[in-house]
């Protein structure tokens, strides 16, 4: 009998053993494209607009907005240390998104960007979160740029932003030790190496800044006009004009600002109205020639420049020219603004395709204009809809509420103009905006009241009256759950009815309508707990929806 073949280590072939020893394979030995594909998942996504600044990494708690944001930062900046491969790989990738906490992290980004500027353009989304001309921030500058400034170095070249940022540094060397914070005289050197830096990222697609909220704090006049006139300094390199990638901007209200006021601990000079003022941001808006998105913190609700421009003082019937002419996408979060703030708001964007607004949440910031005659204001959002949002598809805005000034939404506290609003493709909008008030409810068909090419419609279960009940809400009791919802079954039957009439007549008028969404803010009024469940109201609503082959679903909020 033939014997088998030894098998085993100790009689495995050499080919065997010397596979056993060898290493496993690391990234070294990968292609490059399987490298750069894992990479890429180190690349940090941004908190959304709004967040504070992160503490100390040690201090970060795993469901913060910063924690993984910085995690990723981290693991990029290891990687470029492993080897000379992996580092030309990962550097890209570690200034692809760059966000600015502290005046250390300005001041040393201005310094790799003078002596390494082919970094900049690496950098699609920057991002500052210090107020430029706040006290502490242009102090802080002033103690810092000392102790760094001896190490810039710019880089070597003729090319005209090379050429000035050694001017810059040449010209900061002499005057610096010249100059007294506490006397102004070093007030506009924050923003001055703010417009340096967005010079270098010639690529960047977003950038977000941190502006004043308070009228203790100036507006970066100085950085706009920078940016205004950037282009003098490269008439001789016209291919050369920075800010040419920029289709992105977000305003954010000081958020550490905004949460000391809301504690009561700013010792800070506030109007009655204060926040973000985008308006004095007007000529970004143009000096960004592909700019077509602007985001917005805790606004103060102006959307007017007709009062900071004196001929419109002047000549009562003249009217400024918009100051967002090129302005497509328009969010709004935090913000103050009232419907007829929103007229011209629309005035200003006549190219305007989408409107969100989530309301601050603030009490009545304005004394309440309605005579109860029901009389549509001229300045109302709903005929701002009918005559300067011809190119709106999108259109999401609600407040908390609105009483005594259901004028400015239109006539009788109604959106009429929505029905004949054709370009709406996506409408997120509340009852009370729809009726005005609940009894109105069985007066027209709801279909009757929404633009006919609607494809993505979201309802929100809301009306003004129903402000008094948010604050104790997440104190109720489970008696007072059951109490309220008890007490709602009247309006859960014409509300029911009222949804199942749209479903079965949606196809009547708006034949493009794939999914609606129902909204509840306050959920005990169709829920009680452990008995009856959201879904359980809308079992009938949902089915006659299918039969017209729309999408229908209920979501509540949670307390």
């Amino acid at each position: 009998m033939a014997a088998l073949p030894a098998t085993g280590p100790e009689t495995g072939d050499d080919a065997d053993m010397a596979d056993a020893r060898a290493p496993p394979p690391g990234l070294d030995t990968m292609p490059p494209e399987i490298i750069a594909l894992i990479l890429e998942f180190l690349v940090p996504q941004p908190p959304e607009i709004g967040e504070t600044r992160p503490v100390a990494y040690k201090q970060l708690m795993v469901d913060e907005p910063w924690f993984d944001f910085t995690r990723c930062r981290r693991g990029l900046r290891s990687v470029c240390l492993v080897s000379r491969r992996l580092s030309e790989m990962a550097r890209p990738l570690l200034y692809r998104v760059v966000a600015l906490w502290d005046e250390t992290a300005m001041l040393l980004f201005f310094r790799t960007l003078c002596s390494n500027p082919e970094y900049g353009p690496c950098t699609r989304y920057f991002s500052c979160h210090i107020t430029l001309t706040c006290g502490t921030v242009v102090r802080e500058v002033r103690e810092l740029l000392p102790k760094y400034l001896g190490t810039f170095t710019a880089a070597r070249g003729s090319a005209v932003l090379i050429t000035a940022a050694r001017h810059f540094i040449y010209m900061l060397n002499g005057f610096l030790p010249k100059m007294v914070a506490s006397e102004g005289d070093f007030n506009h050197v924050p923003q001055a190496l703010l417009c340096f830096i967005l010079m270098y990222l010639a690529k960047v697609e977003t950038v977000l800044l941190q502006v004043p909220i308070s009228d203790d704090q100036h507006e970066y006049d100085t950085l706009c006009h920078q940016i205004e006139n950037v282009k003098d300094l490269f008439r001789d390199e016209p291919e050369s004009v920075p800010f040419q990638s920029i289709r992105t901007l977000l305003l954010q209200g000081d958020p550490e600002l905004l949460a000391q006021i809301e504690e009561d601990e700013c010792e800070c000079d506030l109007p009655d109205v204060w926040g973000a003022q985008p308006r004095r941001y007007a000529s970004l808006f143009t000096s960004f020639p592909k700019l077509t998105t602007l985001e917005v913190s805790s606004d103060d609700g102006v959307w007017t420049t007709a009062l900071d421009d004196p001929r419109s003082l002047l000549d009562g019937d003249s009217l400024p020219p918009p100051f967002m002419p090129k302005i497509r996408h328009i969010y709004l979060h935090d913000s103050v603004a009232y419907p007829g703030d929103l007229h011209h708001l629309l005035l200003n964007a006549p190219q305007l395709e989408t409107l969100y607004m989530a309301p601050r949440g603030d009490d009545a910031l304005k004394e309440a204009i309605d005579d109860g005659s029901g009389t549509e204001h001229p300045e109302s959002l709903d005929i701002a809809l009918a005559k300067h949002a011809k190119n709106l598809r999108t259109l999401d805005v609600s407040w908390e509420d609105i009483s005594g000034f259901e004028s400015l939404v239109g006539p009788e506290g109604r959106l009429t103009s929505l029905a004949a609003m054709d370009s709406l493709r996506s409408l997120c909008v509340q009852m009370g905006l729809l009726y005005g008030q609940p009894s109105a409810v069985l007066e027209t068909p709801l279909v009757d009241l929404l633009p006919p090419n609607l494809e993505e419609l979201a309802l929100e279960d809301w009306w003004w009256s129903n402000v008094e009940l948010l604050d104790g809400l997440p104190e109720w009791t489970a008696t007072d759950k059951v109490r309220h919802y008890q007490a709602q079954g009247h309006y859960r039957t014409t509300a029911l009815r009222t949804l199942t009439h749209f479903a079965r007549d949606v196809r009547t008028r708006m034949r493009a309508l794939r999914k609606v969404v129902l909204l509840c803010k306050i959920p005990w009024t169709w829920v009680l707990e452990g008995a009856v469940p959201l879904e359980f109201h809308f079992e009938v609503v949902k089915g006659v929806f299918l039969t017209q082959g729309v999408e229908f679903s209920v979501k509540s909020d949670e307390v």
